[in-house]
């Protein structure tokens, strides 16, 4: 597979494998994108957080899993919230 992004001009795109003719292809302006990542990017940086809120439940588990997931997403760990 040979994903591939293209901009001509205000246009991005998208093709997931530029090795075949009949591959899938998005298009979208390149505002577009740009918001779409930031979304992607602002929903990464706070799933840390709810996740620890859920492990929160399991309180043997909270902090190896929270820093796990920090790890693995290349984020700061989150503050454990306090049990109940």
């Amino acid at each position: 597979m040979s994903p591939i992004a293209e901009r001509f001009g205000d246009v991005v795109r998208l093709t997931v494998n530029a090795e075949r003719s009949d591959s899938p292809v998005i298009e979208l302006s390149v505002t577009e994108l740009r918001h779409l990542l930031a979304s992607a990017e602002r929903d990464l940086v706070n799933f840390p957080a709810l996740a620890a809120d859920w492990a929160s439940r399991l309180p043997d588990h909270c902090p190896a899993v929270t820093t796990a997931l920090a790890r693995a997403l290349d984020l700061p760990a989150p503050a454990i919230p306090p049990e109940p």
